[in-house]
């Protein structure tokens, strides 16, 4: 067999699918799925002993969420920016001797307090002869639901936790920034904020909010060390957190929704009808007591809420892995659906997707290649009513070259690889179900299928205009 006929095989073996459809609470609550009901704590005796500190947190390393972007950086110095635009890694002129590769992925959120995705950046062992600059950027929406005095850089250890690094605000242009000599996963983090920063919920539909509480300890293991992050807690409502209100209005009224806070919960419910000013805004009033505010002034913090009779369009990002005895090949995509409401029939929303998939394959008989292309094919059904209500079967398929080098002796080739993400499910790989709402759909995904093949999944994709 020559190097051509063993390329050929490898693109077969490389041409893979593999499907999920994901149950979510009846598109954001209600009588099938309430929201958490929220219950009075029982009378005491008056004030008890100080509360205890939340633990340090560890945490696993989180998956890939997003498209990674990638450049080559020499000695010149150079700048790459992550592929959704939050992260720029400025790297300068003497850090590195030789021509290297540096990447940015983001990954699902792991860090206490987390704005958005963590970033993974590569490669891990990489040693800068000087100081690389990372800055962080922020949304409008973030800022209003975090405290900014509270907004820090944390990067993950070799024991999963969380480790606080001294960052640089500049408040005005929503900028977070801090100078290291090593990769890891990093995180911008907000020490205090109300969560979910923002989020759409259906008419006369519930959406649960809280403030959380996301402070730091020192290292228990070396005094003069960075201080770590402990475990979020949610604020208490009377007592740490007041007036809360919707678009000013305390406690809301039918025509924007109506706000109830108990403990460390606060219970939003949307009005019977999409009101006129929309996303409505759910804000609270932090007291001076917290001990992020000691010596400032009561803080205001706002949750935009969009409120929807359905949802008119979602963003995201979705990624997979399939890995059997012939290569591993990963494939992640950005990706916008916006609803069709001409096939949308029968109880099921349909939505028609767009995106950009970035595929990285990792042959046994090859070395590894990655290649981008637009999305070819994208769908997302929401099913409203009969036997599938409450469920969503989200497709996204692409066909991207990929550039490798094969056989003895090398041969370049360039093979087409057809990824996919999600669809329904198989019979060797049933459907998952998994809880949400209409404002997020979120998941994921594992199957082992035949011959010693597993895929994996997951996805995240939020209510948009």
């Amino acid at each position: 067999m020559n190097a051509n006929d063993r390329c050929s095989l490898s693109a077969v073996a490389l041409a893979w699918w593999f499907g999920v459809a994901a149950l979510i609470a009846a598109c954001g609550g209600g009588s099938d799925n309430p929201a958490p009901a929220l219950q009075a704590p029982a009378p005491g005796p008056g004030p008890g002993p100080a509360l205890t500190p939340p633990p340090i947190a560890q945490t696993q390393a989180g998956d890939p969420e997003g498209l990674p972007n990638f450049a080559t950086i020499g000695a010149a110095g150079g700048t790459l920016v992550s592929s959704d635009g939050r992260l720029t890694v400025d790297v300068p002129a003497g850090a590195l001797t030789t021509d290297t590769e540096i990447g940015i992925a983001p990954i699902v959120a792991k860090a206490p307090g987390s704005l958005g995705s963590d970033y993974r950046l590569t490669p891990e062992d990489l040693t800068f002869a000087q100081p690389v600059t990372l800055t962080f950027t922020h949304s409008a929406t973030e800022a209003a639901a975090a405290w900014a005095d509270s907004l820090r850089v944390a990067t993950r250890d070799s024991r999963g936790r969380w480790v606080v690094a001294g960052a640089t605000r500049d408040a005005a242009q929503r900028k977070t920034s801090v100078t290291t000599t090593h990769f890891s996963d990093w995180s911008l983090i907000a020490g205090l904020q109300i969560a979910p920063a923002s989020a759409a919920v259906l008419i006369n539909k519930d959406l649960v909010l809280k403030v959380v509480d996301c402070g730091d300890a020192p290292d228990p293991d070396d005094a003069g060390a960075p201080p770590v992050l402990r475990e979020c807690r949610s604020l208490v409502a009377g007592t740490e957190t007041s007036n809360w209100s919707v678009n000013d209005i305390v406690n809301g009224n039918a025509a924007v929704g109506t706000i109830k806070s108990m403990s460390g919960l606060a219970d939003y419910l949307a009005p019977g009808a999409v009101p006129d000013q929309n996303p409505v805004a759910v804000s609270t009033e932090v007291m001076k007591k917290v001990p992020w505010l000691m010596g400032a002034d009561t803080t205001r913090l706002v949750s935009n809420v969009l409120v929807v009779d359905h949802v008119h369009a979602y963003e995201g990002t979705a990624f997979g892995t399939v890995v059997s005895p012939y290569q591993t090949l990963q494939t992640s995509a950005n990706l916008r659906f916006v609803h069709n409401p001409e096939l949308s029939t029968g109880g099921a929303l349909w939505y028609d997707g767009v995106g950009t998939a970035h595929v990285h394959a990792k042959p046994s008989a090859c070395t590894s290649g990655s290649g981008r292309a637009a999305v070819s094919e994208a769908t997302l059904q929401v099913f409203t009513e009969g036997p599938l209500a409450g469920t969503y079967q989200l497709s996204v398929g692409a066909k991207v070259d990929v550039t490798m080098t094969c056989g003895d002796p090398p041969t370049t080739v360039t093979i087409p690889i057809v990824g996919a993400i999600g669809a329904a499910g198989t019979d060797i790989c049933p459907a998952v179900q998994i809880g949400n709402d209409a404002g997020r759909l979120a998941g994921s995904w594992s199957c082992n299928a035949a011959e010693g093949t597993r895929g994996t999944a997951n996805w995240t994709l939020r209510a948009t205009e």
